[in-house]
This record gives structure tokens, C-alpha cells and sequence, in this order.
């Protein structure tokens, strides 16, 4: 379901709404994102984390369906957005928490990798089948296609088992907030803005040259999935090691595209993409929860989620106060650059 939001740009470009309505309608999403995502710690500490995971498909649910009956208007819209958001806003830490709660501590950073892989292999059907169902069958199908794997998801919640409450019900966010996760978070941020671009700004850039959504959404999410299952790889590697190379190839990747037309070199950066995203948020992900005990992980979980969400729904507004001057293919090499500065931060 949330890998429809990549069609977003487009569905609000038909329903009327100006490039900067749609950055507008982007953006404030990140409000109830991230700071719904800083209270998720306290959340699942009150009701349980579990409890906290089925808030959040239940709001991301509500909020994205009702689009279909409010994406003309832009307060209707904005409305539907900020429910959608709280739902977002809830979602990672929840369930990065409780699928870490699951995990073999030996093995951590590989495990992590390997479960959170899970996540990005809808993008690689959402945004092609949301692509067809849109041009061919309206957006009432859209919409009404994207609910069903949220109402899967949902249901498949009711079978686990809930984990234990911590005493602390604070923020618990001091975890994270330490002087050698400053560039780690700051990787987090700038990996989110290079997705928000991928999102809001690839699928129209893709259609003015004429091409095919799946070349990108496809091979960046199997290369995404391809390489967390062979997450055990990476434990014999530093977390600065890996975050650096990560955002570095997704830079890559993304300048990549925008150089030519030509398939295979398209491909190539969408794999590059992929292959950096793989390893950047599992491993900071991971990195943040180092020596903090299971229950009380949702706060420092939420520190790195709220970074990249920032960057994720808070940075499409700005871009495209660049791309309308520069267009797509300047604002890509510009946020390569700034990708390669932090890898090179970070070595």
C-alpha cells in the first residue's frame, strides 16, 4: 500500500493540483511522520509494541483509501496525508522493534538486514501494478487495489505473540542522541531525500522520457532484497564502513539515470541505487539499538526513523522549488553530490 504513495505525484497532477500543491501535499506528511515517530517509544511503551503495529496500519489504511474520495481537494487531501501519516509515523519503529525482538542476538546485524529486506520488495510490484491500474483502470481501482495487502498485513498481526512492557515510559530517545551517531543520522537523512526524489519526482521525470516505471522500481528493490538476504555478509564489515559505502552507490545510482535514456544504463543505476539502500537504514537501524535492552529500543529506533523520514516526506516541498528552475536531471546530480560529501564524511 505505501508503495503506491510513488504514484501520488501523478494522481494529484491529474486531479488539477500544481507542482507546488503536490510538493505542499508531499511534504506536510512529514509533520504527523515525524512526530508521531519521536511519541512511538512511549506508545508501544503504554499499549505494547505490538498493539502500537496495528494502530499504525489501521491510520495508514484510513488514511491513504480516503484519498480516494478527497484527492480533488486539496484540504480534503492534505487531511487524508496527515491520517496516513500518524500510521507512518507509527509503523518502522513498531515493527523494526518487535522483528528485532525476534531476532538471534549473535547474528544481529545480518538478521536485520535480512528481515528488514521484507519491507522494500512491494516497491518492487506497488508502483507498476498502482502504473496500470491508474492508466487503465481509474483511480477507484487504485486505491482499491493498494487496501487490500494493508488489510493482509493487518490480519496477519493477530497471530503474533506481544512482548513484554518496559517500567520507563519516557521519550527514551537519549540512545541515539550521541555526538558519534551525528553523520550515521545525517546518512539517514540524505538516503531519505534521495528516496523522496525517487518517489515523487523519478515517476514524472520517467514518463516525459518516455519510460517505464518498472525499469527503475524493479531492479532497485530486487537488488534492495537481493542483497539484505544475504545480510551475514556484512557482519564482517564496520557499520561506518557500510553506511558510507551504501549512500554513496545510491548518489551514484541516481546520477546514473539521469545521464542518458538508454535502458541498460537506467537499469544499472537503479541496481546501484538499490544495492545502497539495502544496507543504509538496517545499519543504522541496527547501529542505534547496540547495547540498549529489547523493550526499550522503540525510542532510539524512532531518532533514526525520524532522520529518515525528514529527508523521506519532508524534502519533496523543497526539491521542487529546484527541480521547476533546474529540472530533474540538475536536481539529481546535485543530490549525488551531496551524497558523495557524507560517504566521504563517514570514511
Amino acid at each position: 500500500m505505501n508503495a503506491h504513495v510513488a504514484l501520488l505525484s501523478i494522481l494529484f497532477a491529474q486531479e488539477g493540483h500544481s507542482l507546488h500543491a503536490t510538493g505542499w501535499l508531499l511534504s506536510l506528511f512529514a509533520i504527523p511522520v515525524i512526530g508521531i515517530n519521536l511519541l512511538a517509544g512511549p506508545i508501544a511503551a503504554r499499549i505494547g509494541v505490538l498493539a502500537t503495529a496495528r494502530l499504525s496500519f489501521f491510520f495508514c489504511i484510513l488514511g491513504f483509501c480516503s484519498l480516494a474520495f478527497t484527492a480533488q481537494d486539496f484540504w480534503g487531501a492534505l487531511a487524508s496525508r496527515l491520517f496516513h501519516g500518524v500510521g507512518f509515523g507509527l509503523f518502522l519503529p513498531s515493527v523494526m522493534t518487535y522483528g528485532q525482538s525476534r531476532l538471534n542476538q549473535r547474528r544481529f546485524v545480518g538478521l536485520v538486514i535480512v528481515f528488514s529486506s521484507l519491507i522494500p520488495f512491494a516497491y518492487a510490484v506497488g508502483p507498476a501494478v498502482g502504473e496500470f491500474t491508474l492508466a487503465y483502470l481509474g483511480s477507484d481501482m487504485f486505491f482499491l487495489i493498494a487496501l487490500v495487502p494493508g488489510v493482509v498485513g493487518l490480519v496477519l498481526t493477530l497471530g503474533l505473540r506481544p512482548l513484554g512492557k518496559p517500567e520507563r515510559r519516557g521519550l527514551a530517545l537519549s540512545g541515539a542522541l550521541k555526538p558519534r551517531f551525528v553523520l550515521p543520522l545525517t546518512a539517514l537523512f540524505v538516503g531519505g531525500t534521495l528516496h523522496a526524489y525517487s518517489l515523487a519526482y523519478l515517476p514524472p521525470d520517467f514518463v516525459s522520457r518516455g519510460l517505464a516505471l518498472a525499469l527503475f522500481f524493479v531492479p532497485s528493490t530486487v537488488a534492495t532484497g537481493l542483497s539484505r538476504v544475504s545480510g551475514n555478509m556484512f557482519q564482517r564489515f564496520q557499520p561506518r564502513f557500510l553506511v558510507s559505502i551504501g549512500v554513496a552507490m545510491m548518489g551514484v545510482g541516481l546520477a546514473a539515470i539521469a545521464i542518458t535514456d538508454q535502458i541498460w544504463l537506467v537499469v544499472l543505476g537503479s541496481i546501484l541505487f538499490g544495492l545502497g539502500s539495502s544496507v543504509l537504514y538496517p545499519v543504522v537501524s541496527a547501529w542505534l539499538a547496540q547495547g540498549i535492552e529489547l523493550e526499550k529500543r522503540a525510542g532510539p529506533q524512532a531518532v533514526g526513523s525520524a532522520a529518515f523520514y525528514l529527508g523521506l516526506h519532508g524534502m519533496p516541498l523543497p526539491l521542487a522549488f529546484l527541480v521547476e528552475p533546474a529540472g530533474y536531471a540538475v536536481t539529481s546530480y546535485l543530490l549525488a553530490v551531496a551524497a558523495l560529501m557524507v560517504a566521504g564524511a563517514l570514511l
